[in-house]
C-alpha cells in the first residue's frame, strides 16, 4: 500500500516504540500501518461512532486473505501431545 497524505514525524518514548515494532514484526507489517491502524480505532472510539466514516475505514480481508494470515500466524503453533482443541476448549484452556 502505497503512502498518502501528508508526512508527519512523532517522538515516541523508545518503550512505547519497541512495543509497535514488536507489534508490528509478529504482524509482518510497517510500524507505521501499526500506529495509523491504532490511532483510527482510537479517533472512532473518541468520536463514540457506531461505524467508522469513510475516512477512518478499517481494512477489511477477503475470506481468502483472512485465511491465508490465519495460517502465516499458527506456523509452528502446535497443540500439546494428546490434546485436542475439544479438550482445551473443556479445560478452560482455550
Amino acid at each position: 500500500m502505497k503512502p498518502t497524505g501528508e508526512t508527519i514525524s512523532w517522538v515516541l518514548p523508545p518503550a512505547l516504540l519497541a512495543e509497535v515494532e514488536a507489534a508490528a514484526d509478529e504482524e509482518h507489517r510497517a510500524p507505521g500501518d501499526v500506529v495509523r491502524e491504532a490511532l483510527e480505532r482510537y479517533l472512532v472510539e473518541r468520536r463514540g461512532a457506531a461505524a467508522p466514516s469513510e475516512a477512518f475505514q478499517i481494512r477489511k480481508r477477503t475470506p481468502a486473505e483472512a485465511a491465508a494470515r490465519m495460517r502465516e500466524l499458527r506456523k509452528g503453533t502446535f497443540l500439546p501431545e494428546g490434546e485436542t482443541i475439544r479438550s482445551m476448549i473443556e479445560h478452560g484452556r482455550a
